[in-house]
Order: C-alpha cells, then sequence, then structure tokens
C-alpha cells in the first residue's frame, strides 16, 4: 500500500500546475496496476478542499463542491484506504513533534507520517519529500 501527500492531489487537479502532467502520468500507472492500494490520509481531504478552492491561490479555483466531488471520487474507489490517527499514531506524532524539534507547520505532515506508519505504510507519493525525509522511516516517490 502507498500513500499520497496532499500536493499530489492538488497537482492532480490544479492544470497550471508545473507538476500537473507528472502527476497525471503517475496516476494512470497506479490505476493500471491493479496489485497497488492506496492510501490517504482523512486530513489530505480537508487540506485539498482548502487549498483547491482558493480563489486567491488560483484564478481558476474549485467549487466547493467540484472539490467534494473529486474528494467522493476517491472515496469510492475500491483500492483506496482513507486513514484516520488512532492513540498510537497520535502518541508517535508527539514524540516524533519533540524528537525532532519541529514548529506548529509540521504538525499536519508529521500526524500524516505516523498514521501512515501506523498502518504500515512505507512508501509515500510527494512532491515535497523533505516534508517526510527526517522520520527516516519512508520510500519517498517524488514525481516532479
Amino acid at each position: 500500500m502507498i500513500g499520497l501527500d496532499t500536493c499530489f492531489l492538488v497537482d492532480l487537479y490544479w492544470q497550471d500546475s508545473p507538476r500537473n502532467k507528472n502527476a497525471h502520468a503517475l496516476f494512470s500507472r497506479l490505476i493500471d496496476d491493479e496489485s497497488i492500494q492506496i492510501a490517504i490520509y482523512f486530513n489530505c481531504f480537508n487540506e485539498f478542499l482548502h487549498v483547491i478552492t482558493d480563489s486567491k491561490r488560483f484564478s481558476n479555483a474549485f467549487t466547493i463542491q467540484e472539490a467534494i466531488d473529486v474528494i467522493d471520487f476517491w472515496c469510492d474507489l475500491d483500492r483506496v484506504k482513507v486513514l484516520y490517527p488512532n492513540d498510537t499514531s497520535f502518541k508517535r506524532t508527539l514524540a516524533w513533534m519533540n524528537m525532532y524539534i519541529l514548529g506548529r507547520n509540521r504538525i499536519n505532515d508529521t500526524q500524516m507520517a505516523s498514521c501512515y506508519l501506523s498502518n504500515n505504510i512505507t512508501s509515500i507519493i510527494t512532491a515535497n519529500p523533505r516534508d517526510f525525509e527526517v522520520f527516516q522511516s519512508f520510500e519517498l516517490r517524488d514525481y516532479r
């Protein structure tokens, strides 16, 4: 099973992203390979919704309904599992925040990484590998 970072979803759907073409190519490979199971941390959808509907950031921002339709699409895929934090991942998040001296801007990525690790996911698709390198627990698949 492979985990997705929010940036992958944004790049996949934001047509003006410089990474859109690479995100689409990787998406096609993921969908074509039926052996690949995909995990998405639940808060990736919240972040996606927040970012892709931001008209200050994007001239062609999605409407809330369009963004929710994308989220529904992913949640309805048989090979996608939405993951939620549990006690173990929550405690690991706090431990990692202390251990690696991470600030408030790292809370979401740290919690995502911890949840993925708690679910035995050791590979993450991201355009921001530095966000996860500190944890030394993941194969980071950069699609840039």
